[in-house]
This record gives C-alpha cells, structure tokens and sequence, in this order.
C-alpha cells in the first residue's frame, strides 16, 4: 500500500485500493476490507513460525499481536474503492476525510505545533504503534470514530521506510483540522520571526537533499 502511493507521489496522480483486489493482506486489514485480521499475520509481525515463516519481531508474541489487532479494530470500508490523492486533484465540492502530509522534520515541527494552536488540545498529536498504512488511515479514522479531531504521526514501521524519501515521515489530520491550519495558521507562531529561522532549516535541508525549494 504504502508503495502504491510512492509511485503515485513520484507521478503526481492518484493511488487506488480495491475491496476485491487489495494487493496486501496487512493493508486490506487496515484499510477495513478485510476482518477479522488472519491469524498467521500474528505469527508473521511477531515471532514467525520455526522452519516455516521468518517474523518480523515489531511485537514480542503472536498474542500481543493479536490484542493489537483487536484493539485498533479498522472501520468497516464504507465502498468499494479507497483512493489516496493530491488535495488539488480534488474537485470543489470533494473533500478528503484525511490530509497526509510527507515531510521532514523541521516541516513536521510546524504542523504538530499548530496542530495544538487550532485545536486547543495539548495531546492533539498522537504516535501509535502501527504498520506505515495503518498510521495514516486506521489511526486517524478511529480517532474521528471516537468523536477526537487527532493529529496521527507514522512512518516508524522499518518494513515501510524504503517507500519514503531519507528522514522523512507522515503527519495525517482530519479534514476539519486541516481547514483550520489552512485558515488560522497566520494568526499562529507561522507569522513570526521564530518560524522565519526555521524556515531557513527547511531551506537548508531541502537543499541538503537536492530538493527544489
């Protein structure tokens, strides 16, 4: 999954999953096309199974693994089809339910501070445990599901770096919290002197990495 929407970032189009034709198993799972999660994926994200399968040792058990799996519990997908996208291929009367952003972190500084600025919430940024996809899908909607606006951070999952550029990770918020970072941020710390010299560390890392500025 996450390496679909590389491919699509690179190309500047749109990533799609399909219900019937998903690709991974661990997406399809959190992306809530497929519950409840298979057992041997307990096995596989934790010990592996001797002389059988070897595990990815991101939880010490199959049985921590399955108590995770019943904890972030994926919504059922509403459709057919999820489809990830740039914000500015969406028509005027479409909206998003989750905005991902892809940065480094001096750009990730900003966001989780304002994050906390147009929400007043002072745990407004989580970090959970989680494969890449399930940091800026599952997480978030669970959280929107529970009635919290939260701010997800991802991009920990090692299996998942390889998808993302040197030293970058995932900021996703709801669309309420993006619109009001869209239309608050220059009554926050973004209009001051204090952002003006971080934003020269954006400058210089972006040059670092051979970036456009």
């Amino acid at each position: 999954m996450i390496g679909n929407i590389w491919r699509a970032r690179k190309k500047e189009t749109a990533a799609y999953f399909d219900k019937a034709r998903f690709g991974c198993l661990d997406g399809a799972f959190y992306l809530g096309f497929l519950k409840p999660q298979l057992n041997f994926i307990t096995y596989y994200v934790s010990t592996g199974i001797p002389d059988q399968m070897e595990g990815e040792h991101y939880l010490e058990s199959p049985e921590v693994t399955r108590n995770f799996f019943d904890t972030i519990d994926p919504t059922a997908a509403p459709g057919r089809y999820c489809v990830f996208k740039p914000i500015t291929q969406f028509d005027q009367d479409a909206q998003p339910e989750l905005v991902t952003f892809f940065a480094r972190a001096e750009v990730i500084s900003g966001l989780n501070q304002l994050a906390t600025f147009v929400t007043n919430d002072f745990e407004a940024v989580h970090s959970p445990f989680g494969a890449g996809c399930s940091n800026i899908v599952t997480w978030p909607l669970r959280y929107l599901a529970e009635g919290k606006l939260k701010a997800v951070l991802g991009g920990w999952d090692p299996s998942d770096r390889k998808f993302l550029k040197t030293d970058e990770i995932t900021f996703t918020v709801p669309f309420e919290m993006f619109h009001r970072m869209v239309n608050r941020w220059s009554e926050s710390f973004l209009a001051t002197k204090t952002w003006a010299t971080v934003k020269k560390k954006i400058n210089r890392s972006r040059r670092a990495w051979v970036e456009a500025e």
